[in-house]
């Protein structure tokens, strides 16, 4: 719950976790208006009622407890907990102060729409892919909220997922969606896929429930018994397909592994010099080299498997070392078209992502 509580916000009610006793059990509820989790944690209830409390104290209080029944109480805005001899009351705020989070399922959830289903299945599989291949070229700059989110939209091979800071992007394929209204794209922030991908990684299940909200635009992701309640961004996404090159000069392969320790080596004399670090191609090697006029420099030089020209190109190390780190795959190819053209790099023996980063000048 910690993680989408905001602690110093405008409002205090954010810094609270709603705690609601129902029908079927206690259910627990954060939000900070971007991302809410509802947690269903079971027990029995003997009155329904609801109340919030200080997530912080209320967590760092349970986590400290022993194992063993517990006992919660509200004693008007007070909630009074019980757990053997230990005892702790908190103050809290009413629980009609709490933000309305929307239910999957529940009655501002779409259900359908010309004949396109609004609720249904993806797998965990893919939410991970996202979260580790696309997510990560997101803006972290909240200058431009749009670009701090992976648009998702109907592409001629199905649905596809995009994210990109204006330096750098990622495009996924995703395969076993079903057909829905998304077509004209969904942006989700980049944060709610790692958070959700993050929550089911060890669960048993392998599908995700996802339901579009028509009440304040948002989406639902269902996993077990968590509730992940995300906002849609809205504004105008750069239409990334036109940016991604479809002929090169040169295209290499070369073994990822072996690259990315190449590329963190050089980059000990590049974060002196803005972060660039030079690849030069010439024959069958690849050659990695960094130069800065106070510390030095360093060059390595790599096999490579090469069709088409010789060719040279500058990168921040920071882009690739982050694609390069984001698969299992054991070769990379790499295509470019001279120096000033953007550089697109893929995972051997997969075509489903696409990345590419913009050159620097040198």
């Amino acid at each position: 719950m910690g993680r989408v509580i905001t602690v110093r916000g405008q409002l205090p009610i954010l810094g609270n976790v709603l705690v609601e006793a129902g029908k079927e059990g206690l259910t627990l509820s954060a939000t900070n208006l971007e991302i809410g989790l509802r947690m269903e944690i079971g027990g029995k209830v003997t009155e329904e009622g609801a109340i919030t409390v200080p997530a912080k104290n209320l967590g760092e209080f349970v986590g400290l407890l022993s194992e063993g029944g517990v006992d919660l109480t509200t004693e008007g805005e007070k909630l009074k907990i019980e757990a053997g001899k230990a005892v702790a009351v908190f103050a809290g705020i009413a629980a009609q102060e709490f933000p309305i989070m929307p239910k999957l399922g529940g009655k501002g959830a779409l259900r359908q729409a010309q004949g396109k289903q609004q609720r249904f299945k993806v797998s965990k599989k893919m939410i991970g892919e996202v979260a580790s291949q696309v997510a990560f070229a997101a803006a972290a700059d909240e200058s431009r909220p749009v670009l701090t989110g992976i648009k998702f939209f109907q592409s001629g091979e199905g649905m596809a997922a995009v994210a990109t800071d204006g330096f750098r992007l990622s495009r996924m394929t995703i395969a076993g969606i079903e057909e829905n209204d998304w077509g004209g794209g969904l942006i989700l922030p980049a944060r709610t896929l790692l958070e959700l991908a993050r929550l089911a990684a060890d669960g048993k299940k392998e599908e995700v429930e996802m339901e579009k909200a028509e009440e304040n635009n948002q989406v639902i992701f269902g996993y077990d018994k968590l509730q992940l309640v995300s906002r849609v961004l809205e504004g105008n996404f750069p239409e990334v397909d036109k940016i991604i090159p479809t002929e090169f000069k040169t295209q290499v392969a070369v073994d990822r592994e072996e690259w990315l320790r190449a590329v963190r080596s050089v980059s000990i004399f590049a974060r002196d010099n803005a972060n660039i670090i030079r690849f030069a191609v010439h024959g069958s090697a690849l050659t990695v080299k960094a130069v800065a006029q106070q510390t030095g420099e360093s060059e390595i030089e790599m096999e490579a498997e090469k069709e088409g020209e010789d060719g040279e190109i500058a990168f921040n190390f920071r882009y690739l070392v982050d694609f390069l780190s984001s698969g299992t795959a054991e070769r990379v190819r790499f295509k470019m078209s001279g120096s000033l053209a953007p550089g697109v790099f893929s995972f051997e023996g997969s075509d489903k992502l696409i990345h590419l980063i913009m050159p620097v000048r040198v």
